[in-house]
């Protein structure tokens, strides 16, 4: 899997992606999985004349995949050891992409209120994460940049969580990953859309 690739990846699972191989593949997982899947299938099915099996609706499944998704994402949270809090790690990134950004811009790209970002902020300035400068276009208001101590530590979180990312897709062919990489950004986005239009 090439680097590219896996920045890609991990930027997608930007919620804690801490997801071992063994919680995947993990029989409980597949036995609960299954019977759900046989009852979404008893509830949605159509009659068939010919006598073929139904299958369930691709919203409904994929509604179920997400749903044990998040749940073993939120069984890992305690074996994390990561250098930053997420949503440190998500500003880092932006700063670090995109430069210097007041906090009216940060709290627009991250869809959180910007009393929320100002707080972050603050916690990040006490730890020599990111930094205040003079902002030309308003005094009032600065512009927040990330130190090199903020660059460090995101940098050191991101191949962490690559390398586990890489642990999950090691057995999958190329064109698969490429796949997933590109479904994962075709859900964020709309994910994304629909929070900009008030539909989530």
């Amino acid at each position: 899997m090439t680097k590219s690739h896996l920045c890609i990846m991990h930027r997608y699972l930007s919620f804690d992606c801490s997801v071992q191989a063994r919680i995947i593949t993990d029989r409980t997982y597949s036995h609960r999985r299954t019977a759900a899947m046989s009852r979404e299938t008893d509830r949605t099915a159509t009659p068939q004349r010919t006598g073929a099996p139904a299958i369930p609706s691709t919203p409904a499944t994929l509604e179920q995949e997400l749903a044990f998704l998040v749940r073993w994402l939120e069984a890992t949270k305690r074996d994390q050891q990561y250098p930053l809090e997420r949503a440190h790690y998500l500003m880092l990134l932006l700063l670090m992409s995109d430069g210097p950004q007041n906090v009216s811009r940060l709290a627009e790209r991250l869809r959180l209120d910007a009393s929320t970002v100002t707080r972050q902020v603050s916690v990040m300035t006490t730890r020599g994460l990111v930094c205040k400068q003079p902002n030309p276009g308003d005094r009032r208001g600065g512009m927040v940049c990330a130190t090199a101590l903020g660059h460090e530590e995101a940098t050191r979180m991101r191949r962490m969580r690559e390398e586990k990312v890489d642990a999950m897709v090691a057995d999958w062919p190329d064109d698969k990953q490429q796949a997933l990489v590109r479904a994962l950004g075709d859900l964020n986005e709309g994910l994304c859309r629909m929070l900009d239009e008030n539909k989530l």
